[in-house]
């Protein structure tokens, strides 16, 4: 096997990767069907989401904090993992969304996966916005070191 790309970025098993890439995608699936009741399937019980709206412990409230009707669809993309130890890991994703007026959002996301009894699940997230030409916002908010922190 040949050695991970540099410092910090231990391989994550092919396995566990296709489980957690699996887990991102039915997370999308999750919150644009509003299917409140399956956050389980993707959040573990005690999850933070951080995000510019603030921040939201558990799944009802994260549950309570997506916005109604101005983030669906939403996709994810340029996903990579880094493995923290055997049951967690730490993925870095690009994140678009495009709203009901046609306008579209991205930004990037920074998650930490951990290893339960019933699979893979979030137990934390990150989200950040990218700034808007012109309006003084930092371009990018997440980036290389927080992933390797």
């Amino acid at each position: 096997m040949r050695p991970a790309p540099g410092t910090g970025w231990d391989r994550v098993p092919a396995a566990d990767a296709l489980e957690i890439g699996t887990v991102l995608s039915r997370c999308a699936r999750v919150l644009d069907a509003r299917a409140w009741q399956d956050l389980d399937r993707v959040f573990t019980g005690d999850a933070v989401l951080v995000s510019p709206g603030g921040t939201a412990r558990g799944p009802a409230q994260i549950a309570e904090r997506t916005p109604a009707g101005t983030r669906d669809p939403h996709l994810i993309t340029d996903t990579v993992l880094r493995r923290l130890a055997p049951d967690r890991v730490r993925a870095w994703s690009k994140w678009l969304v495009v709203c009901a007026d046609g306008s579209a959002l991205g930004g990037d996301q920074l998650d930490l996966f951990v290893r339960t009894p019933d699979g893979w699940r979030i137990a934390e997230r990150r989200i950040a916005a990218l700034g808007v030409p012109g309006s003084g916002t930092p371009a990018r908010t997440l980036g290389t070191a927080d992933f390797l922190a």
